[in-house]
């Protein structure tokens, strides 16, 4: 059972069949792809929900906890046991402990168009918002700066998958196999409202959350040129976006068929 049933058979018998309403849900959030908003959503889905997140330190310099720490400790505290549903900007190596404390573990995670998240998240890593936002600005004084670093690089891929892990047809057979479900912020609703009946629900979105604030010192101007720079440092990304974005066109008439007519589906 996994993300890649769905282009196997109908929407229907994917979700008979790959539902996982019992199990521990995992989140992987990536940044700026919408995973706040998902985040408020999985907490009044799945009760009891735990946001596992790195604390800030301020002082000279802003310093933070390490996320393996973070999840550590959320094992350790027990809290895990009862839980149904977790979520954090972790990504998929740094929860194999969540994995492992919990054998019943059913993942998903949500991406965006390569090319708008990085802008997104150069945007918002400039705003007051981040707690590093003044090392930012000065570290990247342009936004082609931050993307010719490695660190910003293929960032979705990153976090979805081991690094080991990169040609297409390699991509492919993981995500079809290691995730429940993978949604795209560009088809939410249908996102959304799949991953909601794979949790024994029948919801759509009602929320969105964090909107990047716009400042003088993040205004980006979207070119041609700069999208093919985006794309260019972003391969494995594209691939990725591309890889789920055909698996989800494969179910979007039936699933509006089913929209249409009011028939829930599962």
């Amino acid at each position: 059972m996994g993300f890649g049933d769905i282009t196997r058979g109908t929407l229907q018998e994917f979700v008979d069949s790959n539902r996982f309403d019992r199990e521990l849900c995992v989140f992987i959030h990536i940044p700026k792809t919408a995973g706040s908003s998902l985040s408020a959503e999985l907490d009044r889905m799945r009760p009891p929900y735990h946001n596992i997140h790195r604390r800030y330190f301020y002082g000279d310099t802003v310093t933070f906890s390490r996320i393996e720490d973070e999840i550590a400790t959320v094992i350790d505290s027990g809290a895990l046991i009862e839980a149904r549903s977790c979520s954090g900007h972790f990504s998929w190596t740094q929860a194999e402990p969540i994995r492992a404390a919990r054998q019943d573990t059913r993942a998903f995670t949500f991406l965006r168009d390569p090319v708008k998240r990085v802008i997104s998240d150069y945007r918002y890593s400039r705003t007051p918002t981040h707690p590093t936002y003044k090392e930012t600005i000065e570290r990247f004084p342009t936004i082609e700066s931050y993307v010719e670093a490695s660190e910003t690089q293929d960032k979705m891929a990153r976090f979805v998958m081991p690094g080991n892990v990169r040609t297409p047809a390699e991509i492919d057979v993981f995500i079809s196999t290691n995730y429940a479900f993978i949604g795209l912020l560009e088809m939410y609703p249908l996102s959304f409202n799949i991953l909601s009946l794979l949790l024994g629900h029948d919801r759509m979105p009602s929320e969105h959350k964090r909107k990047t604030e716009d400042t003088a010192d993040n205004a980006v101007e979207d070119t041609p040129a700069l999208r093919e720079m985006i794309a260019a440092f972003n391969q494995r990304d594209t691939a990725l976006y591309d890889l789920v974005r055909r698996k989800l066109l494969a179910a979007r008439d039936e699933w509006r068929a089913f929209r249409q007519t009011a028939r829930p589906v599962g």
